[in-house]
């Protein structure tokens, strides 16, 4: 009775009067602990903005902070949809549905003076953006010969990638405020919906092994191309690299997945980059094993010493190399490669490219006929460099600028030119093209900075993400359509996750 008597004269501290017999007779038989003053200071900070104990009356909070919760959970599976969206063929509506609810569902919950903030801190890439954005946007305007063709692509094109880029932002935002979940787990579902794309890919080239004996190869019924899902794909190696590398070197990982999951998941992916057969997917997955084994000689060498870390780099580059032999020999095209080259350069005397499917391709040496796809890309690009001599502000940004140049003085049947940087600069002219190199490098620096001074992973897999794509622009148009709009959208969630907190700075780099 002591106890009780006690309990509820402190129990009745920060209650009115008229409550205290009623409210205190019941609480007297409490844990002390859970009986708070209604204006306790735990319950007005924390984590969970309503309280410091999950589940109970602090953690719910008011209904406005209920509904935004609910906002932003419906937020992310908004983003997650249209993540797998994207790569589907023959659904552009979907995609423009889902981006359009995605960011109405955002944009209430983010803070603006917090948003200021961060457009300061990554104020480098943005400028870049921006600059890139009035030039295109002028050169329609005041220089292309096809004006509203140009505008219309604009829109279409540069515009939705635009939007998508604004969703990545506003969803890191989202996180890193705690308005929604933890960065961690959204980075980890974001991962997942690549995860499940590769492994239906796998999934249907086995299913026609089991009913026609033979795999798919070339083919991939889930994104309608090759080249789609060898992107998606790369990005996919590219987060599961840097998860691995930071495992390797005792860093806190950038999935919360289980190693044996990530390991699946990596020779699910490579699996399937093997299954799509697309030859500059396998370049990217050498690029992003190149930079990981350097990566780790690094940080091995720095705490193990050379011959540990030797070992190690032996080993990883082994297996590289292996994927790369068996890559090539599982792919005749490579061996006629270096003899394409030439033939495909000389575009005057063979005229193919202008129509393929009505001219004959050229013959090799030997009798056997050229390779298409080289020979073709090859071929554009050397057209395409012409185009832009010719007219260095270009003829206006659009999917298939490099056909509307070529019209403009001979009969060609040709669509883009298969390589995103000759687009940009037949389309955008050189100005487009040094804004453009300027934007992704801007990404490329602001990455690296992040990830050697702070060790943060988001910002490894931006560095990836940027290198491999601007790498990826040089042998194929992927600066168009949902693939720019992809690249996007996770280039603006990483780089404004990857930014450190406000008020802080980088760390100084540890030595070495």
């Amino acid at each position: 009775m002591q106890h009780a008597g006690n309990a509820a004269a402190g129990c009745c501290r920060g209650h009115s009067s008229a409550r205290r017999p009623a409210v205190c007779a019941l609480r007297a038989h409490l844990p002390r602990a859970l009986c708070l003053p209604r204006r306790h200071p735990r319950l007005r900070r924390g984590p969970f903005r309503g309280g410091d104990i999950p589940g109970g009356a602090g953690a719910v909070g008011p209904p406005r902070r209920r509904r935004g919760v609910v906002r932003g959970v419906f937020a992310i599976l908004l983003a997650l949809a249209l993540l797998f969206v994207w790569s589907l063929p023959g659904v552009t509506a979907l995609r423009q549905l889902l981006l359009f609810a995605a960011l109405i569902a955002l944009v209430p919950l983010t803070h603006r003076p917090r948003l200021m903030t961060a457009l300061r801190v990554n104020r480098g890439p943005l400028l870049w953006l921006a600059l890139l954005t009035l030039w295109l946007l002028a050169q329609a305007i005041f220089v292309s010969p096809e004006t509203a063709w140009a505008l219309g692509e604009l829109k279409g094109q540069w515009g939705n990638a635009v939007l998508a880029g604004l969703l990545g932002l506003l969803l890191a935002l989202a996180v890193r405020e705690g308005a929604v979940t933890h960065g961690a787990w959204l980075t980890t579902a974001l991962a997942a919906v690549l995860i499940v794309q590769a492994a239906i890919a796998v999934g249907q080239s086995v299913a026609h092994w089991w009913l026609h004996g033979e795999l798919l190869r070339q083919v991939v019924p889930l994104t309608g191309g090759k080249l789609e899902m060898s992107y998606i794909l790369n990005i996919l190696l590219a987060a599961l690299t840097v998860d691995l590398l930071f495992r390797a070197c005792r860093r806190p990982p950038l999935l919360r997945l289980p190693l044996a999951a990530v390991v699946g998941s990596l020779v699910l992916a490579l699996a399937g980059t093997y299954l799509a057969g697309a030859r500059n997917g396998v370049l990217g997955v050498l690029f992003l094993s190149t930079s990981a084994i350097t990566l780790y000689l690094i940080d091995a060498w720095r705490r193990h010493g050379g011959a540990r870390a030797l070992v190690g780099g032996m080993l990883l580059l082994a297996a590289v190399t292996g994927f790369a032999v068996a890559s090539y020999r599982s792919d005749v095209r490579w061996q006629t490669f270096a003899q394409t080259v030439p033939i495909a350069w000389d575009i005057d005397t063979h005229r193919t490219w202008l129509d393929s499917d009505r001219e004959p391709y050229p013959a090799l040496p030997g009798g056997a006929t050229v390779e298409s796809s080289a020979y073709l890309r090859i071929a554009f690009i050397h057209a395409g460099l012409r185009l832009i001599e010719a007219q260095p502000l270009g003829v206006g940004y659009g999917r298939n600028a490099f056909a509307h140049a070529l019209r403009q003085t001979t009969d060609a049947h040709v669509g883009h030119a298969h390589s995103g940087w000759i687009d940009l600069g037949v389309g955008g002219g050189i100005p487009a093209l040094l804004l453009m190199a300027g934007f992704l490098g801007s990404l490329l620096v602001t990455g690296a900075l992040r990830y050697f001074h702070g060790a943060e992973p988001h910002a490894l897999w931006l560095l990836l993400l940027t290198s491999g794509h601007a790498g990826r622009m040089v042998v194929d148009s992927v600066n168009r359509d949902h693939l720019l709009q992809i690249f996007m959208f996770l280039g603006f969630y990483l780089l404004f996750r990857s930014a450190p907190p406000v008020g802080e700075t980088l760390p100084a780099p540890r030595p070495r």
